[in-house]
């Protein structure tokens, strides 16, 4: 249940999180329908779920001799990969957040009374983002070796 909540909190679903949480658990590969009967989901939201973790590269499909099946199994190492992935997410969001504030400030009219107090903030916050953003930068480029 622990390991749902973790993959919950990098904002997976609860049944891409429980796949996850099995996978990691069981430490071998399994089908679609071991899946569903473990966590007690239909093969059919087992099988989008999949789609979306395979998707996000955070399981892999595998080959097994003599099994027509398809059979997936958790990347390693998952923790790292989960980290990687909300670390790229909070850049990416960081890197729009700064896009909308430039174009915010080319918006503010200088006449305006309140315009030197609104540029101030403006400047300020994107101060942070630059930062943020390079800090995000480096986080992944550790991570994605």
């Amino acid at each position: 249940m622990e390991l749902t909540r973790t993959g919950e909190m990098f904002h997976l679903s609860s049944t891409e999180a429980r796949l996850l949480a099995v996978l990691y658990i069981e430490n071998r590969s399994l089908t679609l329908d071991q899946m569903a009967k473990l966590i007690g989901k239909s093969k059919t939201a087992v099988n989008i779920a999949i789609r979306n973790l395979s998707h996000l590269e955070l399981v892999d499909r595998v080959w097994v001799k003599g099994s027509r099946k398809d059979y997936y199994t958790n990347v390693e190492p998952l923790y790292k990969k989960l980290m990687t992935l909300q670390v790229k997410q909070w850049h990416t969001q960081t890197n729009r957040q700064f896009e909308a504030m430039e174009q915010l400030k080319q918006t503010i009219h200088n006449d305006d009374p309140d315009s030197k107090h609104i540029q101030e903030k403006l400047s300020s916050s994107l101060q942070f983002h630059r930062e943020a953003a390079a800090l995000l930068q480096k986080i992944t480029a550790i991570s994605s070796s």
